[in-house]
């Protein structure tokens, strides 16, 4: 037998046995209820994402995948795979992407990563991680994006990521990360994304923020953070997403935020802004989502919004907006999502509505709609998610409710719609997933 009919006889063995470990894999991925998607344009299609999240997938299951020497992305979010299965993962040197969060993995755990040198993005919120984890991952110098969010980590673990000079998203949100902690971020000047909802982190933790000009996008919600904390984010003119919702953030805060002129998200959802506070946001004119809430905002705040043109997605959650401060935004034509939940809005405020032709997901739960405010939404032929929990919608109302048939999600909980009326209504809609 000739070299060359050797090797060609060898590398068909090693194909099918690809093949072979490939095909168990899938079936194994399968039969836990994941998907597998192929990258169709490569050589042989092969398998580069494969999604267990919420499976009952086990460590042994786990070994199963190590033939896919092809992924790029395993997402293991809430399973129950401990330390021991992530030793599995070692073959595995092409992964890029992996999504631990809510597992049990531990600090001992992340020790087995080093071997996946590639790692770009690691997701590793609600594990049992401490700062010494966090020191296990300093030779993996690709990561661009790190969470570990709602953990036990702290300054100490913070200042062990500073070698990570790729970092260009970081979630610590409900770590025990203080000011202290921040001011180890300042080497950290890639970065564009930063998490810091619900640590200790105060104005003076703000402060060193200062050097990271490269910030577009800034969560601080439910923080300490207050007025005087939002005037050091002058410097920060590139963000363009700030969240400071659950903060002592007040009217004069909202001031400050007029330098930031790339702001298109911004939420504030606390109860310490009011109406005067909202006059502010005409300079913010390429806002395209704005979330407000509290008993403060009324129907005069919201006339201030009208002036914002751009805006897509507007949250009025907990607000006193009536149905005179829809005719308000009778203006905003771009809007294609409304969020009036707990408002004080009746069937008459629906009518305002009319000239948003582009809605496409409109809120109205724990609102005063009932049937004959229905009758208004036959203009939102573009309505996808129409939310009625806790109204007085009745199976008479479904009627009207029929003629949206672009509606893929209809939430119906706490409504006084009987089975018979749900029935009914599906046949209509057989494409739209209704939950009561």
């Amino acid at each position: 037998m000739s070299f060359a009919l050797a090797l060609s006889g060898l590398c068909l063995c090693s194909t099918l046995r690809a093949d072979d470990a490939e095909d168990k894999a899938v079936a194994v991925v399968k039969k836990l209820g994941g998907t597998v998607t192929r990258d169709e344009t490569g050589l042989g299609k092969p398998i580069t994402t494969v999604t267990l999240s919420n499976t009952e997938v086990t460590d042994a299951g786990l070994k199963d995948l190590a033939g896919l020497t092809n992924l790029t992305t395993l997402e293991l979010s809430g399973t129950k795979l401990t330390d021991a299965s992530l030793k599995e993962l070692a073959p595995l040197t092409n992964l890029t992407t992996l999504d631990l969060s809510f597992t049990p993995v531990t600090d001992a755990g992340l020790k087995e990563l080093a071997a996946l040198p590639s790692l770009s993005t690691l997701n590793i919120n609600a594990t049992k991680v401490t700062d010494a984890g966090l020191k296990e991952l300093v030779t993996l110098t690709n990561l661009t994006t790190l969470e570990v969010g709602g953990t036990n980590v702290t300054d100490a673990g913070v200042k062990e990521l500073t070698t990570l000079k790729n970092l260009i998203t970081l979630e610590v949100g409900g770590t025990k990360v203080t000011d202290a902690g921040l001011k180890e971020l300042a080497t950290l000047k890639d970065l564009t994304e930063l998490g810091l909802s619900g640590t200790k982190v105060t104005d003076a933790g703000v402060k060193e923020l200062a050097t990271l000009t490269n910030l577009t996008t800034l969560n601080v919600g439910n923080t300490k953070v207050t007025d005087a904390g939002v005037k050091e984010l002058a410097t920060l003119t590139n963000l363009t997403s700030l969240n400071v919702g659950g903060t002592k953030v007040t009217d004069a805060g909202l001031k400050e935020l007029a330098t930031l002129k790339n702001l298109t998200e911004l939420y504030l959802v606390d109860p310490k802004v009011t109406d005067t506070g909202l006059k502010e946001l005409a300079a913010l004119t390429n806002l395209t989502t704005l979330y407000l809430s509290g008993k403060k905002v009324t129907d005069a705040g919201v006339k201030e919004l009208a002036t914002l043109k751009n805006l897509i997605t507007l949250g009025l959650d907990g607000t006193e907006v009536t149905d005179a401060g829809l005719k308000e935004l009778a203006t905003l034509k771009n809007l294609t999502a409304l969020d009036l939940r707990s408002t004080r809005v009746t069937d008459a405020g629906l009518k305002e509505l009319a000239t948003l032709k582009n809605l496409t997901a409109l809120d109205l739960r724990s609102t005063r709609v009932t049937d004959a405010g229905l009758k208004e939404l036959a203009t939102f032929k573009n309505l996808t998610t129409l939310n009625l929990r806790q109204t007085e919608v009745t199976d008479a109302g479904l009627k009207d409710v029929a003629a949206l048939t672009n509606l893929t999600a209809l939430y119906l909980f706490d409504t006084k719609v009987t089975d018979a009326g749900l029935k009914e209504l599906q046949q209509a809609l057989p494409n739209c997933q209704i939950k009561k």
